[in-house]
This record gives structure tokens, C-alpha cells and sequence, in this order.
């Protein structure tokens, strides 16, 4: 716990997420303590992990309630009908067969009680002429299940044509907007991240992205009625604003996030962001005191032949037939489709797409169906993605890195990762003209930029480079280039804005151990080994998250939460940042069944005092009385 605790959050799983990690990594590896919060969408229960340089990584469950309920009230509104739709017909005709079968049996039991002489004549004839018109209503029954059901169709059709019109006029309108009212998921981060964020009593909240800005601002600002002073820094990595637009995202979510990020920007003290032209830009949009801190999306550094595959082995291509490559997330925004309209003014060349997230996606599949239009199908490739930091040394064998992005004002200021993925691995690069990548390879000679969607162009710009590659790689391989996009230096930005917010790196001083027992219900104190533990102590109180302050090791009671929590799960985020390592203590003779449900829940230590139990239950550590629980212990504090 020694040092300010900084939090970072993100509006995803993180695991993916090269950028935090990145990041997370250069403040632990600094001695900074970092925790990482992230959302799990699968996980019912926190799941936590400690990665590199220290950092904890903690996935919350993640429950959008307040997006499936705008989402269920939207389809339902879209599902609401003036005209039920008619029976059909053989429904119809089974119900009209039923009735006329009642009137024939009705029919039969009258004539009997006439020839019996039960029912009089006037009676009788009432009875058939009321059974006669019964019959005729039945039968012309059926006769309008056509035409109602025609109604009832045509309503649909009318329903379908006019929400698809306001569905899809209302979502090109930019203002007026309600971000609250738009993307409620702003507000269900909100719900997922709030508690947690004010049990880890954070130094610093280090907001990734729009999607949580106002998570920390707010969370920032109750710490202030406590008196807690908590520092919040946003890192953008994009132009919110100017985000390209593709289903789902239209221009109106585009705007209203734009207009969750305007609200809380001003409230924050450090904003990060990736290319100087975002930097400038977001200083002058939003009347900032300082500009924000520009950290490059840049790779960590690996080495090209860490025996990691190359794309040429996987695709099954010999070194000597040309090969362009993209790599990165396909959406229709990213202009991929340019780069295969050129294939068929570029005899030979081969075409590589890595896929994120996957190759099985509707934007692939429109990829394949355009290259099987033009012919070239057999000279595009569509590859899954590799692990992130195996990126660079996957694209090593490659000739040409392919930045085809479309015109969007986000894509204009942009530098994105691909481009450095690229220069370490040695490729030349085409991009498309987007101003903050047209100047940088125009100052760094590394490659060719065409016309925004030209295919022509971008064959011309390919053909050039293939021509004569040797100056474009002799660029790429500048000491001065690698220097100025290496993610050290990065990271030394990085690592400086946070010594400006918070002071240098106080160096680590040793860390006495301290054991905390309990809180106990006094009828089970360990006295016999606690009182021999000089760094041992029982509790009989719950414990506070301030109260995680300076110990060590932690052992709870039968599965009870030290923190008063409903249970003993939701203590784990909170021990995990604290650094503290924890145990369970069974005592008795458990029910087995539900010890091992507990114990696979469970990511600490479980102790139990019964030594039948811990032999039949995996995952149990017997402690005994005396002596020996006391050595049991004392291994547990040191390893």
C-alpha cells in the first residue's frame, strides 16, 4: 500500500486493449501502484489477476440494465399494431367446423324431445330459426379472414416503412441530442465502476476513452465530500467528434458522446491523448488551461525473430511474389475495400487482411464478394489477428503496410498504431491522404500517400514502392525515427505528467508484515497459534477499506466478509488492490459440495482445522492446533 494508488478504468474487457496495458505497465514498472478496472461480460463475479510490473487487473461484471431497457422499449414501440392480425384460415375454418358440429347436435336433441312430445311446436321453431341464423353467422365468418388479414398486413408494412424512415433520418441528427437519453451505457459504467472506485480509495482515476470520463469525474467529486482529494486524468484515444460512422454507431451516438466528453473534459486535471493535431484540437475546443500530453499509440519493442510466425509461412507464399498487407479492425470505414479495387492493376500482388476481431464477419464477407466480382479472389487472404505484441514480428515478411482509412475528421488527426507496428517490422507504408499521416510520412519518407478511395492511386503509390523499396526500409530503419515512435519514449511522457501530478517515485521502503485475523465471533480465537505469531493480530470488528492500510496478509472466518459485504466474493477487488493476501479459515466438519463450489470462487487460500476434511477435499490446506498451525501460518506470511 506504500505510494499514491493510481485506478485505471476502461469501458472494456482490457485484455485486448494494448493501449491501457501499455500504459498501466510504464507507471508499475516506475514504481507507481496500479490497479486496472475493466468490464467482464461473461463473468458473474469480479475476476482478478496480477500482471506485469504489478499491476492488478480486476474485470467487474458488467449488467448494461439501462441499455437493454432503452433497447426493449425501442422494439417494443416498433412492435405496437393498430389492426390485429386475423386468424388463419385453417384456424378459422377449425373453429367455424367446431360451432357448426355444436348447432347439428343441438339440432338432433331437439327433434327427439318434439317426437317425444317434451318441446312444444312454437318452441321448436324458435329454437330452428335461432339455429339457422347461428349457422349462416358462422358460416360468413370465415368469408373476412382474407381481408383482415390483408389489413393487418398492410398496416405492418406501413409500420416497417415508417420506423425505418425516422430510424434512419433521426439517426443522422446531430443536435438536438441528450446523451443520457442516447447512450444510457454511460450511465450504466456508472453503476458498474461507482462503489468499487470509492472502496479503493484512489490517488488518481485515470479515465481510457469518452465511455468513462464522467465515471471518474463524479467519482472525483464525492471523494471531495470526504475530503479526499482525487486527481482524474482522461486519456482520449480518439477525435471524439469526428469518429467515423458504421453500423451501429451513427452520427447521433457520435454526437452524443461527443457531448458526454464536452461535460466532464473541463472538470478533469491532465488530459492524454495520441497525435499532436488531436492535442491542438482539443485545447481549443473545449478552452483547456494547458495541451493535452501526447502519447503515441506506439508498440512495446520485440524482436523481429522471437520465433514468432510470419504472415508469409501462414499464408503459404514464396518470398519473391509481392505482398501488401492490412492489418487492423475491418469496418467499412477503414477503406479495405480500396485496397482490394486495386489488386486487379496490380498483377501478382497479393493482398493480406488481418482481421480484428476475426475473419468470420459481415465486413470480411463483403470484402470476399467484391475481390470474387473482380477476380482476384485467389490474391486476397484473410487471416485472423495474432497476439498483440506479436503483431510486428507476424508483419516482418511482408513488403508493404496499407493505411487506406477513409475521410473522417477523427481519421484526419490521426496516428494510428498500425503505423509504428509497420515501421518496426521494417515495411514501407501507403497511406491514404489523411493530413496528420500525410505529413508524417512526408517528413519521415517511409512511404506513398494517394487520393483518399483511389484505387488507381493506390496501385500507383504500391507500384512505386515496389519499384525501388530499398530508400523507403532504409527510412523505417532510421535510429532518429525508432527513437522518436518507440514506446519507451511514450512512456517517459507518460511516466513525466504523472510525476508533475503526483510528485517523483518515492523509493520502496520495506514492508513489515502484519497478519490480521478475523473479525471473529469469539467463540473460535485461534489462541492457541495467533498469540505465538508476533505479527499477528484478531480482529472482532469489520474492517474498513482505509483499514486495508499497512497489512499484509489477511485470514477470514468460515467464509464471513471482513469488509461487511453479503459476501466474501465481493471483498476480493478491494484485497487485491490493497495487495494483501488472504485466506479462509473453515472450522468444523463443512458440507463438501459446498466447500468445493466455494473453493472454485474462491482465489485464495482455504484452511481448514478438520484433517478428514483436508484429506478428502482438493484445494484445502489442514491447520492444525498448536505448534504446528503456527508453522503453517509462518509459511503462509512468507511465501
Amino acid at each position: 500500500m506504500n505510494g499514491p494508488h493510481v485506478v485505471m478504468l476502461v469501458g472494456n474487457d482490457v485484455v485486448k486493449d494494448t493501449r491501457v496495458l501499455k500504459e498501466a505497465f510504464a507507471l508499475g514498472q516506475a514504481g507507481r501502484r496500479v490497479t486496472l478496472l475493466g468490464v467482464s461480460a461473461t463473468s458473474d463475479r469480479p475476476v482478478i489477476d496480477t500482471i506485469d510490473a504489478g499491476v492488478v487487473l480486476i474485470q467487474l461484471p458488467g449488467r448494461f440494465v439501462l441499455r437493454d431497457e432503452r433497447i426493449r422499449r425501442r422494439r417494443a414501440r416498433r412492435g405496437r399494431r393498430l389492426l390485429t392480425p386475423a386468424q388463419s384460415e385453417s384456424l378459422q375454418a377449425a373453429k367455424v367446423a367446431a360451432r357448426l358440429a355444436d348447432l347439428t347436435a343441438e339440432t338432433g336433441h331437439a327433434l327427439a324431445l318434439r317426437r317425444a312430445g317434451a318441446v312444444g311446436p312454437v318452441a321448436f321453431q324458435a329454437g330452428r330459426v335461432r339455429r339457422a341464423v347461428q349457422r349462416q353467422r358462422w358460416l360468413r365468418s370465415g368469408k373476412g379472414t382474407a381481408a383482415r388479414e390483408w389489413l393487418a398486413d398492410w398496416e405492418g408494412r406501413k409500420a416497417t416503412d415508417f420506423w425505418q424512415w425516422w430510424d434512419g433520418s433521426t439517426s443522422q441528427w446531430r443536435w438536438p441530442v441528450d446523451w443520457r437519453k442516447v447512450i444510457p451505457e454511460a450511465d450504466d459504467f456508472e453503476a458498474i465502476f461507482a462503489k468499487v472506485l470509492d472502496d479503493l480509495l484512489p490517488d488518481v482515476l485515470h479515465a481510457h476513452d469518452m465511455h468513462v470520463i464522467g465515471v471518474a469525474s463524479r467519482a472525483s467529486g464525492r471523494a471531495a465530500l470526504r475530503k479526499r482529494d482525487v486527481k482524474v486524468v482522461y486519456d482520449a484515444h480518439e477525435y471524439v467528434p469526428g469518429l467515423s460512422t458504421y453500423p451501429p454507431r451513427t452520427p447521433r451516438i457520435v454526437a452524443a458522446w461527443a457531448q458526454h466528453e464536452r461535460e466532464y473534459i473541463r472538470t478533469v486535471d491532465r488530459v492524454i491523448t495520441v497525435s499532436p493535431a488531436i492535442a491542438r484540437t482539443l485545447r481549443e475546443r473545449h478552452k483547456l488551461d494547458r495541451e493535452p500530453t501526447v502519447v503515441m499509440n506506439s508498440p512495446a519493442p520485440v524482436e523481429l525473430n522471437s520465433g514468432v510466425t510470419d504472415i508469409r509461412t501462414v499464408i503459404g507464399l514464396a518470398p519473391e511474389v509481392p505482398l501488401i498487407v492490412y492489418s487492423g479492425a475491418v469496418t467499412r470505414a477503414r477503406g479495405v475495400e480500396t485496397a482490394v479495387a486495386a489488386l486487379p492493376q496490380l498483377p501478382g500482388v497479393h493482398l493480406a487482411v488481418v482481421c480484428v476481431p476475426r475473419t468470420k464477419m459481415k465486413p470480411v464477407e463483403e470484402l470476399q464478394a467484391l475481390a470474387a466480382e473482380l477476380g482476384v479472389t485467389e490474391r486476397v487472404h484473410y487471416l485472423d489477428p495474432v497476439a498483440p505484441l506479436d503483431v510486428t514480428a507476424f508483419l516482418r515478411t511482408a513488403d508493404i503496410g496499407l493505411i487506406p482509412i477513409l475521410r473522417y475528421p477523427s481519421h484526419e488527426m490521426a496516428l494510428p498504431n498500425k503505423v509504428f507496428e509497420y515501421i518496426f517490422a521494417g515495411l514501407p507504408v501507403v497511406t491514404s491522404d489523411m493530413p496528420t499521416l500525410e505529413e508524417f510520412v512526408g517528413r519521415t519518407r517511409i512511404g506513398e500517400v494517394f487520393e483518399t478511395a483511389n484505387p488507381a492511386g493506390l496501385a500507383a503509390a504500391v507500384s512505386r514502392i515496389l519499384a525501388g523499396p530499398a530508400p523507403y526500409r532504409e527510412a523505417c530503419a532510421s535510429p532518429e525515427l525508432r527513437q522518436e515512435s518507440s514506446w519507451e519514449t511514450q512512456a517517459d511522457r507518460l511516466r513525466a505528467l504523472y510525476d508533475d501530478l503526483l510528485g517523483p517515485v518515492e523509493p520502496p521502503g520495506p514492508v513489515p508484515t502484519r497478519l490480521v485475523i478475523g473479525p471473529l465471533d469469539g467463540s473460535r480465537v485461534p489462541s492457541g497459534w495467533a498469540a505465538s505469531i508476533d505479527e499477528a493480530e484478531v480482529t472482532r470488528r469489520r474492517l474498513s477499506p482505509a483499514d486495508l492500510n499497512g497489512i499484509t496478509h489477511l485470514l477470514m472466518e468460515d467464509w464471513n466478509s471482513v469488509l461487511g459485504s453479503e459476501t466474501l466474493i465481493d471483498d476480493l477487488p478491494l484485497l487485491a488492490a490493497a495487495r494483501v493476501k488472504h485466506g479462509v479459515i473453515v472450522y468444523a466438519k463443512p458440507d463438501r459440495t459446498e466447500l468445493r463450489r466455494r473453493i472454485r470462487a474462491y482465489n485464495g487460500t482455504v484452511f481448514v482445522t478438520d484433517p478428514l476434511v483436508a484429506e478428502q477435499v482438493a484445494g484445502t490446506v489442514l491447520l492444525p492446533p498448536g505448534e504446528e498451525g503456527v508453522e503453517v501460518l509462518r509459511k503462509f506470511m512468507a511465501d
